[in-house]
């Protein structure tokens, strides 16, 4: 069983080459492991003085999912399993230890499986549902985005064999880690208002050749026909609701209007609460 007082591990990439977490500001003492991942493959570590990580490994990638795999193995192949949540975040983003001091904190105390800190509006972003919401702690969601995803031990273990589907990542969070929750009983998932993050540079996936010659849509509909196959062999598992707003949601470039459409309730109802909340200013 998992104690209360298991520590968590936060993975942040590093290109080696700019200073190590540039973006991170480290005001307090963190409450978690610190595990740097060099992606340059070259070995910097002579780089890291003063920063005192608890793991570090270099190794060449392409792009996240290479990133989330490679932590993977690292953790299996030296038996390191005893940590209650693992948050893996690109290295473009803003945010400080207090921060994700706090992230932790929430996430335990809701005893939540998956999660992230919500967008600040000046992100750049893709998907308008993870910027913060003034006023709200957390919101439940159906998955949370590739870029600092934060999973249980179980969740990151059992998802963490089929990691080397996706190079880009993108599928890894919308279909694969929803299915293995589901799977395995560990449902619980939230975007966290009360802690925010910054997305500092412009997303860098879309457009790109792998060296499997796919790019990310091409592994985002794999993933996806991949978990529909999981379903379809464990039907008693997953409900009806399941499948159809998440495994057979669709991710294009841009928003399908069908998608737009369903929105449209749910605005007029977030409009009314603000003018009844305006009233009683």
């Amino acid at each position: 069983m998992m104690s209360s007082i298991q520590k968590s591990i936060v993975v942040i990439s590093w290109d080696g080459i700019s200073p190590p977490l540039s973006y991170i500001l480290k005001d307090k003492a963190p409450d978690f492991d610190l595990f740097i991942f060099d992606y340059s493959g070259k070995d910097n570590a002579s780089q890291l003085e003063g920063l005192q990580p608890a793991y570090y490994v270099s190794q060449q990638t392409e792009c996240k999912g290479d990133i989330l795999l490679g932590v993977y193995s690292h953790l299996i192949q030296n038996s390191i399993t005893d940590f209650k949540y693992i948050g893996l975040l690109d290295d473009d983003i803003f945010i400080s230890f207090s921060d994700l001091n706090k992230l932790l904190f929430i996430a335990g105390m809701e005893q939540l499986d998956v999660f992230q800190a919500s967008l600040t509006h000046d992100s750049y972003y893709q998907h308008r549902q993870f910027i913060q919401k003034a006023g709200s702690v957390m919101m439940p969601t159906h998955w949370v985005e590739i870029m600092a995803p934060f999973y249980s031990s179980a969740v990151f273990f059992e998802a963490g064999k089929d990691f080397h589907r996706s190079i880009s990542g993108t599928g890894i969070d919308v279909y694969l880690i929803p299915t293995i929750q589901v799977l395995i009983g560990k449902t619980k998932t939230a975007v966290l208002h009360a802690v925010s993050m910054k997305h500092c540079r412009p997303i860098r996936t879309d457009n790109r050749i792998f060296r499997n010659g796919k790019d990310n849509l091409t592994e985002i509909a794999e993933l996806q026909s991949y978990c529909m196959d999981i379903v379809n062999r464990n039907p008693t598992k997953f409900e009806p609701d399941f499948v159809r707003d998440v495994i057979n949601r669709k991710y294009v470039y841009g928003i399908p209007l069908e998608y737009k459409l369903k929105r449209i309730p749910t605005l007029f109802a977030n409009l009314y609460r603000f003018l009844v909340d305006e009233s009683y200013r």
